[in-house]
């Protein structure tokens, strides 16, 4: 495991795109499959630049996989910081869909913690290599730090089949959330160090 260097972003943000393409709270932001595959590597990876150049973001020396974590009390991003992934936004959702968007990603941070915490915003791995501990090696350097500084951490699972994952690293689940008429619900996870 290394952390992301800078000039990463593009390529993280790919692979991101091809992770999330079947994720139920992404196909429910990008609903249309095309626009899927086209630009959320492209957004994701504006999304994650910022986390890369600050130096909190994990991959594999052959990208197979990131997880990209936000430092306590940096995990709300200013609107402005946004600003760069709004044009990769539009061609994602499309102008009528992106205030039904941004309502959403806004109930459920409304709800974030705001304990001191290192929040996993992202964790991801490519496709042909789920269950081969790729993600067990992405996850274990953060959590490992997370018990050396003695705080907590938190995240939210798209995905119900992920959460006996996050549960062997000490996730639990502290609320299950719909964000959106139509949309699955996401799973909100708290970690107490050891």
């Amino acid at each position: 495991m290394r952390l992301a260097r800078h000039g990463e972003s593009k390529a993280l943000g790919g692979l991101l795109g091809k992770a999330f393409f079947d994720d139920p709270i992404w196909m429910w932001v990008v609903q249309d499959p095309e626009r899927r595959r086209k630009h959320l590597g492209q957004f994701l990876a504006q999304v994650i630049h910022g986390r890369v150049k600050a130096g909190t973001v994990w991959t594999t020396t052959e990208q197979e996989g990131t997880a990209v974590w936000a430092p306590p009390g940096e995990w709300k991003v200013h609107p402005l910081a946004m600003l760069p992934a709004l044009p990769s936004a539009l061609r994602c959702v499309g102008f009528r869909e992106l205030q039904t968007r941004l309502e959403a990603f806004a109930k459920m941070e409304a709800g974030h913690p705001t304990e001191p915490h290192w929040y996993l915003e992202i964790l991801a791995a490519r496709h042909d290599l789920r269950g081969l501990g790729v993600g067990t090696a992405l996850i274990t350097p953060m959590v490992d730090r997370c018990d050396e500084e003695g705080l907590p951490a938190y995240l939210e699972s798209s995905k119900r089949g992920n959460l006996p994952f996050y549960h062997r690293f000490g996730f639990e689940v502290t609320e299950e959330l719909t964000i959106a008429s139509g949309c699955d619900p996401i799973w909100r996870m708290w970690r107490d160090p050891r």
